[in-house]
């Protein structure tokens, strides 16, 4: 099953007509869609604007990207330029269609505007998140169809967050340290287990001759290929990360926290300073990383690297900013 609806090629079609012009805008939405994007915002929030709702960005984002890398695996669904060569990629994508994972993770605007309860957000989300997956279908990497179903997953998991996480975190908060450790460290387990049960499953599945045929003319020249989109890569990083901000943030309540106020320039010297150090260790885990092909180490790496950028984030790096007084507890 292909999982392509009536309609999603004459959308597709129909975005892609509109003008040239539409590109560079619709390039700048799906860079907002990264996860690059998001960790810069969520940390810069989390050290120097409001720690709690830091924290709910680091714990909500890794959970929906680890269910989108889940499902992609269930549902194996074509990218647009795979299933029709009339279709451009402008803006090249790795990795099975549905759902479209942009457009799933796009939801965490609404999340936040949920949190903040200001008018004026709400409206800004709203048009952030139509944007983010409009891009996609644009930019011939998701149909319709697979942009929708990311909004209504992302929306949904939304909602049992912003109505069961208080309630939640009273039970989760009240247990002892290692048993909030145990359990998240299952919960990261449980979402291994789902990702490789799938990808297992496909064991004896092949890519379709003719999406190779149909993607060739984009993927000419690049380092992408379809073959790859079946793995565990995607959901070892997701969960890695997800395992890390949990972590990270446990600890981080073991010792009282720490408060994101203060005076302006500490607010943007940690920001800056935290950014420098983020990227640092961004770029040392990315230069040790084996090849794409080379499964299942490069899962491990995926699993490990992601880990070790979201605990720092969460942890190491607050406390470092407490060592040298730019924050207090």
């Amino acid at each position: 099953m292909s999982y392509v609806f009536p309609g999603d090629t004459w959308m597709t079609y129909f975005m892609q007509n509109i003008g040239d012009w539409l590109t560079p805008i619709m390039k700048f939405f799906t860079w907002l869609g990264y996860p690059q994007a998001y960790m810069i915002l969520i940390v810069c929030v989390y050290w120097s604007v409001d720690r709690k709702l830091g924290l709910r960005m680091a714990i909500f984002l890794p959970v929906v990207s680890s269910l989108n890398s889940i499902l992609k695996q269930a549902f194996h669904a074509p990218r647009p330029f795979w299933f029709d060569q009339r279709i451009e990629a402008i803006y090249l994508s790795n990795g099975f269609g549905m759902p479209s994972g942009h457009a799933q993770a796009a939801t965490v605007w609404l999340y936040i505007s949920s949190y903040l309860k200001n008018r004026l957000f709400w409206i800004l989300a709203i048009v952030v998140t139509l944007m983010i997956g409009l891009s996609r279908v644009y930019l011939g990497v998701h149909f319709t169809s697979q942009v929708v179903s990311g909004w209504f997953i992302g929306i949904a998991l939304a909602i049992l967050f912003i109505h069961f996480e208080s309630r939640f975190l009273h039970w989760l908060l009240h247990r002892t340290l290692r048993s909030q450790l145990l359990f998240v460290s299952g919960i990261s387990i449980l979402f291994l287990l789902l990702a490789w049960i799938f990808v297992y499953l496909l064991r004896s599945w092949e890519v379709p001759v003719e999406w190779i045929t149909n993607a060739s003319d984009d993927l000419a020249g690049t380092e992408e290929s379809i073959e790859l989109s079946v793995g565990l890569s995607a959901a070892a990083g997701n969960i890695g990360g997800f395992w890390g901000a949990a972590i990270g943030a446990l600890l981080s309540h073991k010792i009282g926290g720490f408060d994101s106020g203060g005076l302006w320039w500490k607010r943007v010297l940690r920001s800056i300073a935290g950014l420098l150090l983020f990227a640092a260790l961004y770029g040392t885990i990315n230069l040790i990383s084996p090849e794409e092909s080379s499964e299942p180490l490069y899962s491990i790496w995926r699993f490990c690297g992601f880990f070790v950028i979201s605990f720092s984030a969460i942890f190491l790096i607050p406390i470092l900013f407490i060592r040298v007084k730019l924050l207090s507890r």
